[in-house]
């Protein structure tokens, strides 16, 4: 007889069967913070000649973060990497199997809530790059839906724009033939009840794809419902508008959850919105409380900081009397067959009938380090970079043919003062008035009144020149 099992061996069985999987660890910094440190034992390696083959494996995840990779010796040998300008979440994959074994979150440097103000108040005109890689493990729950949800309605309501009329075949029992006539339903069903006048037709009819609208409608439910964590939040709230408002464009219909095959024939619009459908029906990082993993994603915080700045110049030009004009080009002609820059791009220019105003927005922390620490205190490589923005904002200077120019390098406010530093310095440039001024901008407002107060202490710095 074989022996039965004992109730502590039965207790084990049970604690085994209800058992979470070990959580792989999640790494996290903020865009240009401090580095993070990849230990062994969190990419399932021992020892310390792990570290070149876990650089072939993930080099091309890493570059996709802008994390620079450095082996350090002092205390012991150990890899850092080193946060730029991009945030995001991606997986990190063991040198050895090539399976996922960890994740890596940057967050922005100035919380997720600026961030969604800043998305909210451009117009969500700069979007995350999202998947192209596995899942990242316990990304969901330190990632905002809005993130996602943003790209997702994107998709969905580009789609609706260009969505069009396909021939659905339809079967109905009418009247008047209309179509093909099934005359064999019609003599077995009809002719039985004493109706030969209705006669079963098959036919068809211009309609929008059925399927994919179900799909929509699963998936901007799906949305809406992921947002009711973020419903306090006034970037949680727009998107909740938009993605209502689409569902009412789309109608009173039922819905299906994605199944992923390619519908219809609508090329690009299709593939990405139901890609998009796709990131939603997976669960991943759309409602944190379903998923501990998220997708894969990335965004250029110095990208979304010249939107903003963008958008910040655009309010600001009638307070001044000006007009704006956002990314101007003025291209450069050369000649030869040796070319360098095509143009010369600023973010804004505000522009009178004798006054220019030119914006480069810079996603840096050199204001603020100037006036901690002064110029003589600076690190040789924060000082080069200094030297070559200042050196573009006087190229984009001498292009406007005013007799008063500012050429303003904006920054944003780290907080770290009790008023915003600003820096202004006047150049001799002929008969024209030339001022080079270093100036910071909150990262976002919290509400009007505070965009009021930075509007104001603009216009006075660009008056009064103090």
């Amino acid at each position: 007889m074989s022996r039965g099992q004992t109730s502590r061996g039965r207790a084990r069985a049970v604690r085994a069967r209800f058992a979470l999987p070990s959580a792989k660890p999640l790494l996290k910094t903020v865009d240009q913070g401090e580095p993070v440190t990849v230990h062994a034992e969190a990419v399932g390696q021992v020892g310390d000649r792990w570290m070149g083959p876990f650089l072939d494996a993930n080099g091309p995840l890493l570059r996709r973060l802008e994390l620079r990779p450095e082996v350090r010796t002092e205390g012991g040998v150990r890899l850092v990497l080193h946060p730029g300008n991009r945030i995001g979440a991606i997986p990190l994959l063991s040198p050895s199997t090539r399976k996922v074994t960890a994740g890596l979150l940057v967050a922005p440097r100035f919380r997720w809530s600026s961030l969604g103000a800043v998305f909210q108040q451009t117009g969500f005109s700069v979007e995350p790059a999202l998947g192209a890689a596995q899942p990242v493990p316990g990304s969901a729950r330190e990632v905002p839906p809005w993130i996602l949800a943003a790209p997702v309605l994107r998709r969905l309501e580009a789609l609706l724009g260009h969505e069009r009329r396909g021939f659905v075949e339809m079967r109905e029992t009418r009247a008047s033939p209309r179509g093909r006539i099934e005359w064999s339903t019609w003599a077995s069903r009809q002719v039985p009840r004493a109706q030969l006048d209705r006669f079963p037709c098959v036919f068809p009819d211009p309609q929008f794809d059925p399927s994919l609208r179900a799909q929509m409608r699963w998936t901007l439910r799906r949305v809406l419902d992921s947002l009711t964590s973020v419903a306090d939040s006034s970037v949680g709230r727009a998107l909740a508008e938009k993605a209502a408002a689409l569902d009412q464009r789309l109608g009173d219909g039922p819905d299906q959850r994605p199944r992923g095959d390619a519908v219809g024939a609508l090329g690009a619009f299709v593939a990405e919105a139901q890609e998009a459908m796709g990131w939603v029906a997976e669960e991943r990082g759309l409602g944190g409380a379903r998923a501990l993993d998220g997708l894969a994603w990335d965004l250029r915080v110095d990208r979304l900081w010249e939107a903003w700045v963008a958008r910040f110049a655009t309010a600001l030009a009638p307070r001044l009397g000006m007009t704006v004009r956002a990314n101007p080009r003025h291209s450069i002609h050369w000649s030869g067959s040796t070319r360098s820059l095509s143009a010369l791009i600023p973010d804004a220019v505000l522009q009178s009938r004798d006054r220019i105003v030119l914006l480069d927005a810079k996603y840096k922390a050199h204001l603020s380090l100037l006036a901690s620490r002064g110029w003589d205190a600076l690190s040789t490589e924060v000082r080069e970079a200094h030297r070559a923005d200042l050196h573009q904002v006087l190229a984009y200077a001498s292009l406007g043919h005013a007799d008063d120019v500012d050429a303003l390098l904006v920054y944003p406010d780290l907080g770290t003062a009790a008023a915003p530093p600003r820096a202004i310095a006047t150049l001799p440039a002929g008969r024209r008035r030339l001022r080079i001024i270093l100036a910071a901008l909150p990262f976002g407002f919290a509400g009007p009144d505070v965009e009021e107060r930075a509007m104001q202490k603009w216009r006075e710095m660009l008056t009064t020149g103090s």
